[in-house]
């Protein structure tokens, strides 16, 4: 084998010198109304906000993102305390000329239940408290520092001085005054503490009071909105709509009067900022000309996500049966959640970001008549860990130490429903359970399960062991490759 200088001597090899080019920011506002509320409100503001994106550029998706203004509009005086995410946020559309192009339902479920907690490091959580709200503002950690929350600072500092004196504190006293501590400080790492949604007390920082406002500047978490290669909007005759839809009113989270007060708000000021990329004309003739060398399209790859929804009537059943009719090329993983009916969309009750163990034993998948895994995933409030590495393997590699989410064992796979979904004096549960389909991890495109050619049927088979006796809401949503194809003639289309 040839010896070779290390690379940090090869002072030959530089970097390219770029085009011309430079870059922008544009503001892209709805069309028709400023003001929209969440479905069936009866102030007549509608619940679709439709956003055309287009210019003569090319759009950088990974450094845009999406403005807008919440506001209460509670009539009797209640302040409003915000789900995770973006909790009023159902439905994300993107379409051009007509063709829809990627269209996600309950993408409120999606982020706020599966992808936020799964995957946001410490430091993405705290970053949310500033882009938006709902998550992230470790309220347990600034009562640690100010000694509030239950006194457990304040009294193992007594404990040791008394200790040192000689005085009347017991090792047991000790030990009990450090335990609490520990579990203030696990509490720090949910998004929700006793003391922060104790009856119409919401964490202040997640709270918005009565005719109070704030505006949030996020990003979307789309295949098409998060792709790395910048999307042509030049050669895109009718450019993007983006399309959202606002969900149920109590679906944005709690209301501070409780089961009986529904909540009231009105989303305002809506945008999208843009950063565009602008390079030289004859780039995007030379372009052209690759083009039609190439079959007359450009392809760009990401991944999106298809939703699918079913209901587990309320009983004592072991077993539970959900047919998941997916056609795709490329099945990368399926994640799954269960939110109790009645809770979804409950003004006393965070029904979007917190999800229910409810009772789930194992579960599997089956695509035609092969079962995956051939042995059934173990889930249970001993055995957290198995579902969680089977989940982990859909966003990275499980060998990796550098990877996020907030999902400890204090907050997640608990077989307790009623404490599941956040209320009063109870932590804020994420339960999330996925499996991965990938052969060939984050290297290779349609590498996942091909159920379109055949039209293998998927059907997702949960065994459960106690849980809650209610009407539960099972949230499915399949991960796979998508493949957009910009035409010569200004056409898009996809494939999935």
């Amino acid at each position: 084998m040839e010896r070779v200088a290390p690379r940090q001597v090869a002072y030959e090899n530089q970097l390219p010198l770029a085009i011309e080019s430079k870059s922008q920011r544009r503001k892209f506002f709805p069309e028709g109304a400023t003001t929209y509320g969440p479905n069936g409100n009866t102030r007549g503001h509608p619940n679709i906000i439709r956003i055309p994106i287009n210019a003569d550029s090319l759009l950088d998706c990974q450094h845009s993102y999406l403005q807008f203004t919440i506001n209460n509009l509670d009539a009797g005086g209640r302040t409003m305390g915000l789900d995770v995410g973006i909790p009023w946020l159902k439905r994300v559309r993107l379409e051009s000329a007509g063709t829809t192009l990627e269209d996600i339902d309950n993408y409120n479920k999606l982020f706020g239940a599966v992808l936020f907690p799964a995957q946001a490091s410490v430091g993405a959580v705290n970053e949310y408290s500033l882009a938006g709200m709902g998550v992230g503002t470790n309220t347990a950690l600034t009562d640690l520092a100010a000694g509030g929350g239950g006194a457990a600072v304040g009294q193992i500092a007594n404990d040791a001085t008394a200790n040192a004196d000689g005085a009347h504190t017991s090792q047991a006293e000790l030990r009990g005054a450090i335990d609490a501590f520990r579990d203030r400080l696990i509490a720090a790492y949910n998004t929700r503490t006793a003391a922060s949604i104790a009856g119409s007390s919401h964490d202040a920082n997640n709270t918005i009071v009565n005719a109070g406002s704030k505006t949030f500047n996020v990003c979307l978490h789309t295949g098409l909105l998060n792709l790395e290669k910048y999307l042509p909007l030049v050669m895109m005759n009718a450019g993007l709509i983006l399309e959202l839809e606002v969900d149920n009113r109590n679906a944005v989270g709690i209301n501070s009067g409780g089961a009986a007060n529904a909540c009231d708000f009105s989303i305002t000021d809506v945008a999208y900022y843009a950063h565009l990329i602008d390079l030289q004309r004859d780039f995007y003739d030379r372009l052209r000309m690759v083009m039609e060398g190439s079959g007359g399209v450009l392809q760009l790859t990401g991944t999106t996500f298809r939703t699918f929804q079913s209901n587990f009537a309320a009983g004592a059943a072991t077993t539970y049966n959900m047919s998941i009719p997916a056609r795709m090329k490329s099945i990368k993983s399926i994640f799954f959640t269960h939110t109790r009916n009645d809770r979804r969309y409950a003004s006393d009750y965070y029904g979007i970001g917190g999800c229910l163990a409810n009772g789930v034993s194992e579960y599997q998948f089956r695509v035609g008549s092969v079962v995956y895994p051939a042995q059934a995933v173990k889930a249970s409030e001993t055995n957290p860990s198995e579902a969680y590495q089977e989940l982990r393997k859909a966003f990275g590699s499980l060998g990796s130490l550098t990877h996020g989410g907030v999902l400890l064992n204090a907050n997640t796979y608990y077989s307790d429903a009623d404490i599941d979904h956040a209320q009063a004096g109870e932590l804020h549960r994420f339960t999330p359970y996925g499996l991965d389909f990938e052969s060939f991890p984050k290297t290779t495109l349609e590498n996942g399960i091909n159920s379109a050619d055949r039209s293998l049927p998927i059907t997702l088979e949960i065994k459960r062991a106690g849980g809650v006796n209610a009407d539960m809401d099972v949230d499915c949503f399949v991960m796979c490759d998508a493949v957009w194809y910009v035409n010569l003639d200004g056409s898009v289309s996809v494939s999935v």
